[in-house]
């Protein structure tokens, strides 16, 4: 299952060099990927991992970036996603990161099984998943 968010780069957006800062594009991976974790689960998912981040290239100011987000593949608890984003403005890869990981929580923030909700979401490993 793949998806795709677009974001646009504003002033707020900018480090101390005019570029966009690398937290405000982290931000943006865990929310696209958020997103995705609670269509699949149908309920809040709590941000676990973010690892494996190459950064290629930056983006300026008015420069739009696309964010596809992969399902990679889920646990009992949990759902890995990998992300690609892109400056569609300029035609450059700006960063990939390779496996973020969600844990669906309940009502108390307790990690639950959501395999019954996501059954019907293909990973792109399903050979992975518990």
């Amino acid at each position: 299952m793949k998806s795709k968010n677009r974001y646009l780069v504003t002033q707020p957006d900018l480090n101390a060099h005019g570029t966009l800062h690398g937290g405000i594009l982290m931000k943006w991976v865990d929310e696209a990927c958020g997103m995705e974790a609670r269509i699949i689960t149908g309920g809040v998912c709590a941000t676990r991992h973010i690892g494996d981040i190459s950064f290629w290239s930056t983006a300026r100011l008015g420069d739009i970036l696309e964010v596809e987000v992969k399902y990679l593949y889920h646990g009992k608890t949990s759902l890995t996603f990998s992300a690609d984003v892109s400056n569609v403005t300029q035609g450059d890869a700006v960063a990939a990161f390779e496996k973020v990981t969600f844990v669906a929580v309940d009502k108390n923030h307790k990690p639950r099984d959501h395999r019954n909700e996501s059954s019907s979401f293909k990973p792109v490993y399903p050979d992975r998943c518990s």
